[in-house]
């Protein structure tokens, strides 16, 4: 591999190691795998029950009161029969009539005449151009119906009554014209509406497109790719249907109501007046969505008011996104589930950020919907879900491994609070793999042994190891229960630093932090009494040992490579606080009551002078200075 393809590599690396990048590509993943099985079908199902729900969800609508229903009950059906004789067809039409209703439609099938009232029946429909009878066009399970043969010559009187299903039996969208060996019918909710609206002087009218417009309104055909379907079968004229006032039902009196002179003439005057069956008994049930079931003139009657509110009060018709619109917003909802995934702190806040996230996009369609937009709403759903939880899972497991390479750096060299606090500090300081270089201002303390040398020679290996380790194990608790870090072990001597990893900000931190190591090396003294005394009596040598202490400016890092890093720390601070330690051996030798000689440095002079009693023994010449700086003893008891 060449240097240019290392180049890239590396760099490719570190870009992915970047928090956004690797949102926008966990993002895009999601969008990608959601758009595919999108456009597959496959959430076509889930997509149109949500638009059910959605559909209840809208703000309450009054109840249409220009359409009034007159239903076939079963005690109707015990009364008179079954089916109506076209006598009591021909009453009920002649007292609406005569209410003044502006427009009746019957949903009752009458190809075949049902004796008696025959003649009458034909009168009344020759008589009051204003009645509008079904007719059913046909399909695989059933065959052509006509209308009433009076009516076989007006075809603005007769409109079918086929209907739309989606696969799951509900009719969410409705045909409003039919071509039928060559000629085109009305429906029969749009001919009871265009009815009603020439009294109003409105007509249907087609727009630039060739479209049908009322008032202005114009009602595209939808397409077989619009809202949630997917290469749905969108033969005739289809339009999405709204419902409006859903679920409640219409203003609604018996078919007994009307014969026995039960309703008043206002309840009918200039009304749409449907004529249906509502017996449980005639089964001609539709399923409406949401799982509503509703009689078929209940269905018709819905779809009028639509039309009339189109017309009347100008509600546009339902629209959808386009194909580009839909991908550009699961988009950025993936791209939001992600970020949330990186962002997402403890469990409570994700679980708030969660609901919150949720319920937005919630009412956020039902907003749109309420405007007359379809959005899609479980696409968006999923992919924010699964770009959130892909999120998740990668940053949780980046972390491990970023926990993972910090406690290979730091296991057993500092406190539970420093480590904690390491952790919590990580975004300052780790990058790449590592501990990225800072200068920082720290103190540093070197420990040694007296006479190390002449004491291993007179030692068995395996015994002069298990001392050593007793210890430095007991030497290495202080420091970090003093919230040091034990930096690296030489031999005899050790090397721990105070002030690191996470980097002080304040000059009373970087007090605390001499005073921690000053306080450590007094531990030392009292604990290597203590330890001297056990060793004697175990036949064990009895040691002292010397400490220097300095605190300044440092820089501190991760070095080494992939196989081995070490954090460690260079500079003059180092140096000098390994001369303190070293400083001419004859100066204040340790003894056995102070077995720990404590050497501290003119910075941390000024930071501990206050706690402790001190004294001048010499003075060093700091590498690369000219002046000689004071070097102070930490005088023990």
């Amino acid at each position: 591999m060449g240097l240019v393809d290392i180049t890239l590599q590396n760099t490719f690396k570190k870009w992915l190691r970047r928090p956004l990048v690797s949102c926008f590509l966990l993002g895009l993943l999601s969008a990608i795998v959601i758009t595919s099985v999108q456009y597959a079908g496959i959430l076509q199902g889930a997509e149109l029950r949500a638009f059910d729900q959605l559909l209840l969800k809208r703000p309450d609508i009054e109840i249409d009161n220009r359409i009034v229903i007159i239903g076939e009950t079963e005690p109707d059906i015990r009364r008179y029969g079954h089916p109506l004789s076209d006598k009591v067809l021909a009453d009920a039409l002649q007292k609406i009539e005569t209410a003044g209703a502006r427009v009746i439609g019957v949903d009752k099938y009458r190809d075949v005449a049902v004796k008696p009232g025959t003649d009458e029946l034909k009168n009344i429909l020759q008589k009051y151009g204003n009645i509008i009878w079904i007719f059913f066009a046909g399909n695989s399970k059933q065959e052509f119906i006509p209308a009433p043969e009076v009516l076989a010559n007006n075809p603005e009187r007769m409109g079918f009554n086929d209907l739309v299903e989606d696969s799951d039996g509900v009719s969410r969208r409705g045909l409003l014209f039919l071509d039928i060996d060559g000629n085109s019918y009305y429906a029969f909710p749009l001919l009871l509406a265009l009815h009603y609206l020439a009294a109003e002087n409105i007509h249907a009218q087609g727009d630039e497109q060739g479209n049908l417009s009322l008032n202005g309104v114009s009602l595209p055909p939808i397409d077989s790719n619009f809202g949630a379907y997917s290469s749905a079968d969108t033969g005739g004229y289809q339009i999405m249907l709204n419902y409006p006032s859903l679920p409640q039902s219409f203003k609604f009196f018996t078919l007994s109501d009307l014969l026995d002179n039960k309703i008043s003439t206002d309840m009918l005057k200039d009304k749409i007046v449907l004529i249906g069956g509502t017996a449980p008994s005639l089964q001609d049930y539709r399923l409406l969505p949401n799982g509503i079931k509703r009689f078929g003139v209940e269905y018709h009657a819905y779809f009028v008011s639509q039309l009339l509110n189109t017309a009347i009060k100008q509600n546009q018709p339902l629209h959808a996104w386009s194909n580009y619109s839909e991908y550009l917003w699961l988009l950025i909802l993936c791209l939001a589930g992600a970020f949330t995934g990186f962002r997402r702190g403890s469990l409570p806040r994700l679980l708030a950020l969660i609901v919150g996230e949720f319920i937005f996009l919630f009412v956020w369609n039902i907003a749109f919907l309420n405007e007359g937009w379809w959005a899609p709403l479980i696409a968006p759903m999923l992919g924010w879900a699964s770009s959130l939880a892909l999120s998740v899972l990668y940053f949780s497991s980046q972390e491990r491994a970023e926990r993972r390479q910090l406690m290979q750096l730091f296991a057993s060299h500092v406190s539970p609070e420093v480590a904690k606090r390491l952790w919590n500090a990580r975004e300052q300081f780790f990058s790449e793999g590592g501990v990225r270089p800072d200068t920082l201002t720290a103190t540093v303390l070197f420990t040694d042994i007296a006479n190390f040398t002449t004491i291993a020679e007179n030692m068995e290996p395996l015994i002069l190891m298990k001392w050593l380790n007793e210890y430095m194990g007991e030497m290495s608790n202080i420091v970090i229960n003093h919230n040091g870090m034990v930096n690296k072990y030489i031999g005899d001597a050790m090397m721990a630093i105070f002030g690191v990893p996470v980097k002080r900000e304040t000059d009373s931190e970087i007090e605390i932090d001499a005073q921690h190591a000053v306080q450590c090396a007094v531990k030392f003294n009292r604990q290597l009494r203590e330890l001297n005394q056990q060793w004697q009596a175990q036949g064990l040598p009895q040691i002292t040992m010397r400490t220097g202490i300095y605190t300044g400016s440092l820089v501190a890092g991760s070095f080494g490579g992939v196989v081995r890093m070490e954090y460690t720390v260079i500079g003059d601070t180092v140096n000098t606080a390994s001369r303190l330690e070293s400083f001419d051996k004859s100066v204040a030798r340790p003894n056995d009551e102070h077995p720990c000689r404590i050497l501290i440095g003119e910075t941390t002079y000024h930071h501990v002078a206050h706690l402790y009693e001190t004294r001048i023994v010499g003075e060093c010449q700091l590498k690369g200075r000219n002046e000689y700086s004071k070097i102070y003893q930490i005088l023990t008891r």
